[in-house]
C-alpha cells in the first residue's frame, strides 16, 4: 500500500514543480527534496526489485551532475543565469527514482518537450504581437519539459508492473 501511495505522491509532485515552474520560474527545494524522498521511499517500499540502491545512487550523481555542467556551460554562453540550480536538484532527485541509465533517458525526453513548449511559445508570441519569431529571445521554464519527461520515463521504466510485485 505504501508503494501505491508513495508512486501517487512523485505524480503529484511532479505536477507541483511543473505548475510552480510555470507561474513562478522556480523549483523550490522543498519540492526537489520531497521528490527525493518519495523516489527513495518507492523504491525502499518495493524492497529495491525495480532498481538497486547503486543505480539509484549513480542515477542521481548522473543526472545532477550533467544539468550541472549544461548550467556552468549554459550560464557561460549567454553570460546570465541561463538554468537555475533548482533544474540541477530536480534531475538530481529524479536519477534516485529513474536509476542509470533512465535518467539520461528521462533528460532526452524533457529537452523534447521543452523543446516543444518553446517552439509553441514563440507561436503565441507570434501570432499575439505579429513579429517575426527569435527562438533566441524565447525564456523557456526547463522544469515543466523535465518534469514530464520524468513522468514518461517513470511510467515506461516501471509502469503498473510493479503492482504486481506488490502483491506478492
Amino acid at each position: 500500500m505504501f508503494s501505491i501511495f508513495s508512486y501517487l505522491i512523485i505524480i503529484a509532485l511532479l505536477m507541483a514543480l511543473a505548475y510552480r515552474d510555470i507561474k513562478e520560474y522556480i523549483l523550490p527545494d522543498y519540492l526537489n527534496a520531497a521528490l527525493a524522498l518519495s523516489f527513495s521511499a518507492f523504491h525502499i517500499s518495493m524492497h529495491w526489485q525495480l532498481i538497486t540502491p547503486i543505480e539509484s545512487l549513480e542515477g542521481a550523481f548522473a543526472g545532477g551532475s550533467l544539468l550541472l555542467l549544461i548550467r556552468v556551460c549554459a550560464n557561460k554562453y549567454y553570460n546570465k543565469d541561463a538554468l537555475g540550480l533548482g533544474d540541477v536538484k530536480l534531475m538530481a532527485a529524479a536519477g534516485l527514482g529513474l536509476g542509470y541509465p533512465g535518467i539520461f533517458m528521462a533528460l532526452s525526453l524533457g529537452a523534447f518537450a521543452g523543446l516543444l513548449h518553446g517552439l509553441f511559445m514563440a507561436l503565441l508570441e507570434k501570432k499575439k504581437n505579429n513579429h517575426k519569431i527569435n527562438l533566441s529571445r524565447v525564456n523557456v521554464p526547463a522544469g515543466l519539459g523535465l518534469t514530464i519527461g520524468i513522468a514518461l520515463m517513470m511510467v515506461y521504466q516501471f509502469g503498473f508492473e510493479w503492482l504486481i510485485l506488490f502483491k506478492k
